[in-house]
């Protein structure tokens, strides 16, 4: 008896978990009834679809009210991309609503956001004669800046990989070179300082000493020309002297001559020739006392313009 009571009670458990089952299917097909999701399509030309895929939500106000069905490029709009989405019947979706893309900054999944502009507008529920399904216009998207922050992302991501690739092991290792060559650059640039500093001090030394001794010798110019001056007034005085003593010396042999010339005529021929000699003697001395006239003739030489062909000035 105890193996038919196992039984029968076995085969009761299991006729209740079928009982269950057939209630809850039951149950999940009257709730799936009871959901009445709306179907719409919605255009979108001015924005990116980059991020969404089917079963991506579709948010009111930060609810999920829906879910994307499918997207395509359309055949109907060139240019535009097909979206059918599902929508909760309850959510109020009206003729003002506009459909806009949004994208999660982090992860860049793409959802559907729609926002009515005027609560007043009547329920989008017809459906355009050439669609089967109630068109959501296209909006203006207010997350754009989440699109840059992707791009701003992918670009420092691009740059970290450029500087990583910059600080290689082989770059540092030629940079640190760089810094020691560098390094050693420097400071043989000190030391070529410090030597022409010190270049420049006794440049400037020199040029302090060639300074003091032009000073001295325009000073020792100064005094030579004063005595050269000097020397050439008493020279002057001198040779002036001399040819006022010719001159006298040259009267006097002539009056000689004369007298000699008159004792003379009545003398022999030897005391002729001697007065002839007298006389070239005096012609003489009257040309040395002319040239004695002029000091500067006889220091100088002749003038440039009295010169003849062949002379040159001392």
């Amino acid at each position: 008896m105890e193996p038919e009571a196992k039984y029968t009670l076995v085969g009761t458990a299991v006729l209740v978990l079928l009982a269950l089952v057939a209630a809850a299917a039951v149950w999940l097909k009257s709730t799936e009834g009871q959901r009445d999701d709306v179907p719409y399509k919605i255009y979108f030309a001015r924005q990116s679809l980059e991020g969404l895929q089917i079963r991506s939500d579709v948010k009111m106000q930060g609810i999920r009210v829906g879910t994307v069905t499918g997207f395509r490029i359309s055949s109907r709009r060139p240019g535009t991309v097909e979206v059918l989405v599902r929508v909760d019947g309850t959510t109020p979706v009206r003729h003002s609503t506009r459909a806009t893309v949004e994208r999660h900054l982090l992860t860049g999944i793409a959802s559907i956001l729609l926002a009515n502009t005027t609560e007043e507008s009547p329920r989008l529920i017809e459906a355009p004669p050439d669609e089967p399904y109630p068109l959501i216009a296209e909006g203006d998207s207010e997350y754009k800046l989440s699109e840059s922050a992707a791009h701003m992302a992918q670009r420092a991501d691009e740059t970290m990989q450029r500087i990583n690739r910059v600080l290689s092991d082989e770059n540092q290792a030629a940079l640190g070179e760089i810094l020691v060559n560098l390094r050693r650059i420097s400071g043989s640039m000190d030391r070529t300082m410090a030597g022409l500093d010190r270049t420049l001090t006794a440049m400037n030394r020199a040029a302090d000493e060639v300074r003091t001794m032009s000073t001295g010798i325009a000073g020792d110019a100064r005094k030579l020309a004063a005595r050269y001056d000097a020397l050439g007034e008493e020279s002057a005085t001198a040779v002036k002297d001399i040819s006022a003593a010719i001159r006298q010396m040259s009267a006097d042999v002539a009056r000689l001559s004369t007298r000699m010339d008159a004792v003379l005529a009545d003398g022999n021929v030897e005391l002729r020739l001697t007065a002839q000699e007298l006389r070239a003697t005096a012609d003489s001395l009257g040309t040395a006392a002319r040239r004695f006239s002029d000091p500067g003739r006889v220091l100088f030489g002749p003038a440039r313009g009295s010169m003849g062909p062949g002379e040159a000035s001392r």
